[in-house]
């Protein structure tokens, strides 16, 4: 018990401080991707129209909609691919399930 105590004091500042250099390391290395990608390391998500000064707001959040629901359309066209992906693999899955169980009893009548 004396053991435990002792790694519990003196381990968790190691901890602490692999954590704290875990994300600053990986906050550098989505910046650089960032900038390697062209944008910009603070840049929002969206990179639709924004509502500018004097601009009509009626207009201006008509834009915004249908820069949303463009954005919505290729989030599902992905998530039909993500669907499709997974009934392929899944299938797979089963018949090497299906080869595996065949494999075993030929082992087990081998025997």
């Amino acid at each position: 018990m004396d053991a435990l105590m002792q790694m519990i004091a003196v381990g968790w500042p190691l901890g602490l401080a692999g954590f704290i250099l875990g994300a600053l390391i990986g906050g550098l290395i989505a910046r650089v991707r960032a900038q390697e990608a062209g944008g910009d390391a603070n840049a929002g998500a969206s990179d639709g129209p924004r509502l500018k000064p004097g601009e009509d707001s009626i207009s201006a959040l008509a834009a915004e909609l249908k820069a949303a629901k463009e954005l919505l359309e290729a989030e599902e066209a992905d998530a039909g691919q993500v669907t499709d992906t997974l009934k392929n693999l899944d299938e797979a899955i089963k018949r090497a399930n299906g080869r595996l169980k065949l494999l075993t009893k030929a082992v087990k009548q081998a025997k």
